[in-house]
């Protein structure tokens, strides 16, 4: 019989840094949305590379505009315009001045630019400029907004509408990035059954599959397959081999304890030349029966049959798993107990909880119980050193929506 060699969470998550790596490859940004990038974004230009004007108005030297008003107006001679995306062909000198629109290339000799609310045509040669402006006044600078040579994003930054935008400011057109992810879950048990079979007496419809799946989308991780299998190892063992070789991630859930009928521990060894079983058992609850494997140089996670169970544990294994990828703090907010809540001594806690504003509240139930993930929507995380936390306490949830 196989015996637990249990983990912390923190030792855990070492094991992840020293055995789990992701592959990366070069895509244009415009399919770039929600990936990671795995280099960091150095602009090559500088943005922007010509002084902009920020208004639609004259470009000027300042002090020709010193005292002007509505009654004392100053007439500068009129050179024409700078036409919107070319380059300004005109300096000016002072007493000149030259139309430039908003976002248009201020001309070699102007320092600033006056609205044209604060002119009027005086005649065909002549601008008269009614209020004073101020050097650098409605002009941005070359390099203003980014610098050549200026770190723009950092690696592991997952792309947003926004950043994409950046990248395509300081001309960077096709970028490193992670490959995405893809998934198999293998639901094990004998009483289990699918949606297309007929639930009989001692039979559970299958739950896990369908949790699992849709978490999994949350973290852009995609699953191309779901199997349930009875407690056969002759079934379970090819069809976890085939699961490596499509994918980057499998997941079982059953059949991680050390009971008779628990494979996936001695599968994954058989199954792999090298690691095979990193983690078998952390010291949280509930999760003990946890394993983390690598076959192939990829994860294979052991997780515990129980729903709720299984549903932290891949919620927690997979924001360690991505964090060697990038930094994932997202779906998690912070609120107050509005009860206090025990805590198993020497062990991580996972606790169910659901909010009300910024107010905590536990859900009771054991964690075979389904009703508890359709009432809660999110857990929190006790530490090992603590019994437990109490009410009003600050605490952070794990959301599962």
């Amino acid at each position: 019989m196989r015996l637990y060699n249990v983990h912390t969470l923190l030792e855990a998550q070492q094991v992840f840094k020293e055995n789990f790596s992701f592959e990366i490859e070069t895509i244009h940004i415009n399919d770039a949305y929600h990936r990671v990038i795995a280099e960091d974004i150095v602009a090559d230009i500088d943005v922007p590379s010509f002084r902009r004007s920020t208004v639609d108005g004259y470009a000027v030297v300042a002090s020709d505009t010193n005292g002007a008003t509505d009654t004392m107006p100053m007439l500068l001679d009129d050179l024409g315009e700078v036409m919107m995306g070319e380059a300004a062909s005109l300096a000016i000198k002072p007493g000149e001045l030259i139309y430039v629109p908003t976002g248009g290339m201020v001309p070699d000799g102007a320092d600033a630019m006056v609205m044209i609310e604060y002119t009027e045509r005086f005649s065909e040669d002549n601008i008269a400029i009614l209020k004073q402006s101020l050097p650098l006044q409605h002009i941005v600078g070359i390099g203003a907004d980014v610098k050549k040579h200026e770190q723009v994003l950092a690696k592991h930054q997952k792309l947003e509408a926004r950043h994409l935008g950046v990248l395509a400011a300081v001309g960077v057109f096709r970028i490193k990035v992670y490959k995405k992810l893809k998934a198999v879950i293998i639901s094990t048990g004998d009483e289990l059954i699918t949606t297309q079979q007929e639930l009989s007496l001692g039979e559970v419809f299958d739950i896990n599959t369908h949790t699992l799946k849709n978490r999994l989308s949350v973290f852009d991780i995609e699953v191309i397959e779901s199997h349930v299998l009875k407690d056969n190892r002759h079934l379970i063992k090819p069809t976890i081999q085939e699961a490596v070789e499509k994918s980057d991630i499998t997941l079982i859930s059953g059949g991680s304890s050390v009971g008779e009928k628990d494979y996936t521990a001695d599968i994954i060894d058989e199954l792999s030349t090298e690691n095979g079983v990193l983690i078998h058992g952390l010291a949280i609850k509930p999760g003990k029966p946890t394993i983390v494997g690598k076959v192939q140089n990829k994860l294979v996670l052991g997780l515990p049959g129980h729903p709720v169970s299984a549903l932290i544990v891949m919620d927690q294994m997979i924001r360690m798993y991505l964090t060697s990828m990038h930094t994932y703090n997202v779906h998690q907010v912070k609120g107050y107990l509005t009860h206090n809540v025990h805590a198993a001594p020497g062990k991580e806690t996972f606790v169910m909880v659901q909010l009300d504003g910024d107010q905590i509240i536990p859900v009771q139930g054991k964690s075979g119980m389904i009703t508890m993930m359709s009432n809660a929507d999110g857990y929190i995380r006790i530490g090992e050193d603590h019994e437990g936390l109490e009410k009003g306490d600050l605490t952070t949830v794990y959301l599962l929506d």
